[in-house]
Order: C-alpha cells, then structure tokens, then sequence
C-alpha cells in the first residue's frame, strides 16, 4: 500500500509539472451569419477545419458561431476593427465606407472569374493590395472568394449592352441603376423575395441577381435567357477577416499555422463556387433556360467594355494609385 501510494504521489507531481508547462488551446471565434447552406459557409467551415487538422502542430480549436450569433453582414465594418468579433465572414462589396478601395468589386472590369482568381492571387496583386488597405482599419483580411458576376435573367434574350433599351430592369444597387440607364434601360428597386412575381406579371423585363439566386427565385420558371456579363455589372467578392490585435495576440505557432489553415481553405473554397456555378448551368439548362457566359472572344464582350468605359474610369479616378493601376489596361 506504501508503495502504491507513493506511486499515485509521483504521479500526481508529474501531472501538475506537466500541466504547468503544457500549452493552452487557442480558440478560433468564426462568426458567419446568413443560411448554413452557402457555399461560403458548407464549404468553407469543413475545409478549415481539415486545413487546421493537417498543419499540425497547433493548439487550435475552431468555434463556429453562425447565424448571425455575434452579428450580422452589416455589423462586420465596425464589429472586426473595434475586436467586438475577432474573426468574420465578411462581403467585400460592403466595407466601402470603411475601406473605399473595396468600391473596385462593383467596378465594370469586365474580368471573367478566372482572370479575377489570377488577379487575386498574383505577389503583387489584388489580395496584397487590399490586404494593406485593411491593415490601416485595423483588420487583416484573410481571404477572398468571388461568387462570381450578377446574372442578368430575361425572357427575350440580352447579350449586349444595346439590348437594354427600353426594358424595365430590377437592380439591387444604384451603381446597377446608373449602369442600366446608361445603356437606355429603366431601372426597377425590388426586393429579392418580389422578382418572381414581378418577372411573371411583367412589372419588370429581366432582373439583376446573383447567379445562384437563378435557383433560390426559380427563375427558370418565368425566364428563358440567363447572361453572366463577365465582371461588367461589378462582382460579389465575400472573403474572411480578423482584428488586427487579436490575430497579433495568438502564439506565434497557433497563428502562423491559423495564416496558413485560413489560406488553404480560402482556396478550396474558390474551387467549390466555381464547381457549383458549373452544376447550376447545366441545371438551369435541363431546365430549357439558355446560359451563356460572356467571354473575351465573343463579338458582345468588345461591345460591353466601350459601353462600360465610363462607368469604370469614374470609379478608378476615386481609388487608390496602386488599386487602380491594377485594372487600368
């Protein structure tokens, strides 16, 4: 019994000099808000996680807060650089009145997805950039995912700018308002839960929504024709961020091993929306709807870049030197 005793005793001594010099676990807040079933969110959370599993050796345990449980898209400009959210998916098009570069997403580029991802990635390009735009609200920003360009959905087909004359057009934005009534059309506010009824009941000729929002409204059933024009009606840029102080504070194990899981994922994530616009168009064509993308090559892609230079050459004049010169051609 003597023995045994002394054996729990250094047992015990050992447990509590171990604890004393073992490392805690470095919780990762990601707050996301919104439907669980976005790509952004079904895709991404996994792909962090394994991201975070495979660059071991890291303490780091990840928390999901979704729902908008620690706040909503609009609260993430003032919530991630004061640290009341240390981590958030955020939509890049809304931090314009915090960072004003981020107004390049709505721009007319005429970039297809695939020459927005080069952009994106490049030593020099778009991410580095708008990386040192956060930096100075006091976030960093840890990746981006385009979602790709709006969808023009019509019944009678529109493959050029010359083709809006005269329709009733819903928008979502006044930068979609002024493109739309510089190409003759009539813009229509509607919210997005009224496009199917106002697409029916003709009280609108075509509507701007996301091209995965062709699914959610069942467009297919009151529309024959959808065009994604390129970048030329801007793109929606979501991406991830973090307060600079917080990020900062983490061991530096923990957050370069958070640096290097956020980009992994960030990546499989783009590769994933890219997947799912791909399912959608053939669904949308099983469906008898027409799809088409509009690409450098085509005879339409030259007639929406002149119609579109003025629009993008107003926006580029109010961005930054190093943010503009990366869309100047």
């Amino acid at each position: 019994m003597k023995h045994m005793m002394l054996a729990v005793a250094s047992l015990g001594l050992v447990a509590a000099l171990s604890s004393g010099t073992a490392r805690s676990e470095t919780v990762i807040p990601l707050a996301t808000w919104g439907g669980t079933n976005h790509v952004n969110i079904r895709h991404f959370v996994p792909a962090l996680e394994e991201a975070i599993k495979a660059t071991k050796p890291n303490e780091l345990v990840l928390q999901h807060f979704p729902g908008g449980q620690l706040g909503q898209d609009k609260d993430m400009p003032v919530a991630i650089p004061t640290g009341q959210v240390k981590l958030a998916w955020i939509t890049v098009n809304g931090w314009t009145g915090t960072v004003q570069d981020t107004r390049i997403m709505d721009a007319p580029t005429g970039l297809t997805m695939s020459q927005l991802d080069e952009l994106i990635d490049r030593p020099d390009g778009l991410m580095s950039v708008l990386q040192k735009k956060f930096e100075e609200k006091n976030t960093v920003l840890m990746g981006l995912a385009d979602l790709g360009p709006p969808a023009i959905v019509s019944k009678t087909s529109i493959k050029s700018p010359a083709d809006f004359k005269g329709k009733k057009v819903r928008v979502f934005s006044e930068g979609l308002a002024e493109a739309v009534r510089a190409f003759g059309g009539s813009p229509v506010s509607l919210p997005f839960s009224d496009i199917y009824s106002a697409m029916q009941y003709g009280t609108v000729d075509a509507a701007i929504v996301g091209f995965q929002g062709v699914n959610s409204q069942r467009m297919y059933e009151v529309a024959e024709h959808v065009l994604v024009p390129a970048s030329f009606l801007g793109t929606t840029m979501m991406g991830w961020a973090a307060n600079k102080q917080w990020l900062a504070s983490l061991p530096d194990q923990d957050r370069n091993a958070f640096i290097k899981a956020m980009d992994i994922a960030s990546h499989e994530n783009r590769k994933a929306v890219v997947s799912e616009i791909d399912e959608l168009a053939k669904d949308y064509e099983k469906r008898g709807m027409t799809v088409t993308f509009l690409a450098p090559d085509q005879p339409e892609y030259a007639q929406w870049k002149e119609a579109t230079q003025p629009l993008l050459q107003a926006i580029l004049d109010k961005l930054s030197p190093d943010v503009a010169a990366l869309f100047k051609k």
